[in-house]
């Protein structure tokens, strides 16, 4: 006769595996959303984190541009100084430098003159003050550039007029910065226009290194690639440490800064959404379904050793009984002395 206790425990020890395989799948699911969401948090304080750094390396630059033009203004209500010095400046027309003398000016281009040569000092330390600003220039209405240089490159002179003549065909009456997202190779700028008393007379142009800008974050996160976008959602050529091989393998996600009206995205490898934590959710799976087996081995030894071992006992007893024995086994299995006494009983002649 086949024993009912020992079918019933291959049957409940077969239903604890398929129990244990689909908990432990269940428990790598939730662990692997829970992850996901981890990581999309994780990733918001990162860009959270870098955006903060860049406004805070920002901040200084936009405070000395506002000193500029405070500066200037300044020394545009000074009263006027007979001086012997002139200005190297750059024709916005033909593209030729020339040294123009300073005189006693009354009005218009000569009160310009002799502002730009009272704010040598800013074109001459900007670049030694500000460690992110390569360049500051000076646009003036009356169609000539200064950058505070003793000499014009040529290099620079070429540049600079592709990108005036992109980039201010048509009058602009704008107050406030403006940012410009390629200046000369590898820069970027931010325009800064002078009014006094509401007449336009030129316009300030710090060009800008985005390289040692968003070096530190580079350092910082060596395992991300952040760059910048402009205010349309276009990447930014200057801000890319390392560009990638193929950018449309990428996803971005995006960080609007607060010191100036671009985004900070990082790139991320565009993978599906089960493909990029496979790895992870097979680990956590094995990892679950071993511990709950390992917890399915042991309920089922110690019912094996607690149940089935002393029904086998029970068994040789009740069956050495029947044979004329009156002690059946001598080792009772603990906790089990009443139910073979019972027994034996049953099995004993009853008194006369």
């Amino acid at each position: 006769m086949k024993n009912p206790l020992y079918i019933e425990y291959r049957r409940s020890t077969l239903l604890g595996i398929i129990l244990v395989l689909l908990l432990s799948a269940l428990g790598a699911v939730v662990h692997y959303v829970r992850s996901l969401d981890d990581n999309v948090v994780q990733t918001k304080f990162r860009l959270s984190t870098v955006g903060n750094q860049l406004d805070s390396e920002f901040t200084p630059v936009l405070a000395f541009m506002e000193a500029v033009r405070r500066a200037s203004l300044l020394k545009m209500s000074l009263p006027a100084v007979e001086t012997d010095e002139s200005l190297l400046l750059l024709q916005l027309s033909d593209g030729r430098d020339s040294q123009v003398a300073i005189t006693a000016p009354d009005e218009g281009v000569d009160a310009e003159l002799l502002m730009l040569w009272r704010l040598q000092p800013y074109f001459e330390l900007a670049t030694e003050t500000q460690p992110h600003l390569v360049g500051m220039y000076y646009f003036s209405e009356q169609g000539f550039a200064f950058n505070g240089q003793a000499k014009w490159s040529d290099y620079i002179v070429d540049h600079l007029l592709l990108w005036y003549q992109k980039n201010m065909p048509e009058p602009a009456y704008e107050r406030g910065q403006i940012f410009f997202t390629e200046f000369l190779p590898g820069q970027a700028a931010v325009m800064l226009p002078l009014y006094a008393e509401e007449r336009k007379l030129g316009h300030f142009v710090f060009a800008l290194a985005l390289e040692p800008l968003l070096a530190p974050v580079y350092q910082q996160h060596s395992d991300a690639d952040f760059v910048l976008l402009d205010q349309s959602g276009q990447l930014i050529n200057s801000s890319l440490a390392r560009p990638p091989q193929d950018i449309d393998q990428h996803v971005l996600q995006i960080q609007r800064l607060n010191t100036m009206p671009w985004s900070l995205g990082l790139l991320e490898q565009k993978t599906s959404l089960f493909a990029s934590g496979l790895k992870e959710f097979i680990w956590h799976w094995f990892s679950y379904a071993v511990l709950l087996g390992l917890l399915l081995v042991a309920m089922q030894y110690r019912y094996r050793l607690r149940t089935l071992t002393s029904f086998s006992r029970l068994l040789v007893h009740i069956e050495r009984l029947s044979q004329g024995r009156s002690q059946g086994v001598r080792r009772i299995p603990f906790g089990w002395q009443e139910v073979f006494e019972r027994i034996s009983r049953l099995k004993q002649p009853p008194s006369q």
